[in-house]
């Protein structure tokens, strides 16, 4: 008999609907019933999804327009043997709404595609079905720039959707330069970073740079803090020069807490404990909020996550997955949800990764089924009147913390049907800062 067959499937089903603890699936996250322009797992089950440019797995899904660069989708199926997944691209407006063009509009070959590169999980206590895709390739390439949407889905019926990923396109047109710096603002000084920034457009005709261009700031690839609708403050000699006090300033928040569970047979960092069984379950040193504390230096990834198994050849396959299990030491209950976040949440606050407060131990809890690696993480807080995860309630916030930003530039010419993504940069505030401004 098969090694997988041998595993308990619905004994796992049921580990993660356990109450209390964040894997419980409900229909919240985890809805069919159409189609949604983000990053978005429709089936549970669908573990470990990342859409990265090859050979850079931590920057953003970019890639240049005709330059042989590819990105790879990668995720694992834990609830299937291998199925039949497919694939399709739509193209997308700069506002992330889908665009009013064909399809061969903007692909050499708009037909969908199998998924043909798939692996079995070997040995591994939580067996899995590990999928890759790399795009573009021989079956389908890009012909214009802009916003693209991603979507796999079962059995070639685009209603059985599984995921949908974002990337984004772009044309070396726009040349954009930016710079991080202390606020101007005297109340924000030691808490956030601002970002001025200028583009050069060069001979590219921009006949009204107010209305034709449409900038997106972006930090650490989160699209819920994006920063958008900015308009140039001075024009010069090709260049449009964004110079603002406020409206393009972020909250710098502190570095990311992290773990290290590359090896799940000794403990590494900030791992307390890990038991075996049936599977593995890991239990981290317990955490203190950071609200008050001084800023202090600390190795992170801004967020993200890297799979990894210590012993492995290939860890897509070889890595095992484990119930990570995360304790915040605080007093008493706030008045708002307390959620894991980071690149593993899709950076948004799930119900899957929702804390509950342990009266008992006066503490916030929560469990994370987690992929074999090394991860960042931060203690978000859903407040009342933000339409982003507030990590400064209990992380800090200090200027001084590294950041990596975005820029996009998209233009939609005269008569044209789609945006252009004409431009796109990245700059880090580790490279850039100059504390005495």
């Amino acid at each position: 008999m098969p090694y997988r067959s041998l595993f308990p499937r619905l004994f796992f089903i049921l580990l993660i609907s356990l109450p209390h603890f964040g894997l419980a699936q409900t229909q919240e996250y985890y809805q069919n019933d159409k189609l949604r322009y983000e990053d978005y797992i429709y089936q549970p089950g669908i573990r470990s999804v990342r859409l990265v440019p090859r050979g850079n797995d931590l920057a953003m899904p970019v890639i240049a327009l005709n330059s042989g660069e590819t990105l790879e989708l990668s995720f694992d199926d834990l609830y299937e043997e291998f199925t039949n997944l497919s694939y399709a691209i739509y193209h997308c407006n700069a506002d992330w709404t889908p665009s009013d063009i064909m399809r061969n509009d903007y692909l050499n070959n708009f037909s969908d595609d199998y998924i043909q590169d798939f692996e079995y999980s070997l040995n591994a206590f939580i067996p899995y079905t590990h999928y890759n895709l790399q795009i573009p390739n021989n079956q389908v390439s890009f012909k214009i720039s802009g916003n693209y949407l991603l979507l796999v889905y079962r059995d070639g019926d685009p209603e059985k959707r599984v995921l949908s990923k974002r990337f984004m396109v772009y044309e070396e047109i726009v040349q954009a330069g930016g710079r991080v710096k202390r606020p101007t603002r005297v109340e924000k000084i030691d808490t956030h970073q601002e970002l001025d920034f200028t583009l050069s457009h060069g001979s590219y005709p921009i006949p009204n740079p107010f209305t034709d261009l449409k900038v997106v700031l972006m930090q650490n690839q989160r699209w819920d803090l994006a920063i958008k609708d900015l308009k140039p403050q001075f024009l010069q000699n090709g260049q449009l020069i964004y110079q603002y006090d406020d409206e393009n300033t972020f909250e710098a928040n502190s570095e990311w807490r992290n773990f290290d569970i590359k090896n799940l047979y000794s403990l590494s960092l900030n791992v307390r404990q890990i038991r075996q069984d049936t599977f593995f379950k890991v239990f981290l040193k317990k955490d203190q909020s950071r609200a008050v504390e001084r800023y202090s230096t600390l190795f992170d990834i801004n967020g993200q996550y890297r799979v990894r198994r210590l012993d492995a050849t290939n860890s897509d396959s070889e890595a095992d997955y484990a119930l990570v299990d995360f304790f915040l030491d605080y007093p008493n209950e706030i008045g708002s949800d307390v959620y894991l976040f980071g690149e593993f949440t899709d950076w948004k606050m799930l119900r899957e990764y929702k804390m509950y407060y342990d009266a008992d131990r006066r503490a916030y809890r929560c469990q994370a089924l987690l992929k074999q690696g090394f991860y960042n993480y931060a203690y978000a807080v859903n407040m009342q009147g933000k339409e982003y995860a507030d990590l400064s309630f209990l992380e800090g916030s200090h200027w001084q913390t590294e950041n990596d930003y975005q820029i996009l530039v998209y233009n939609r010419e005269i008569g044209s049907r789609y945006d252009r993504l004409v431009g796109f940069a990245t700059f880090s505030s580790n490279d850039l800062f100059n504390q005495n401004d």
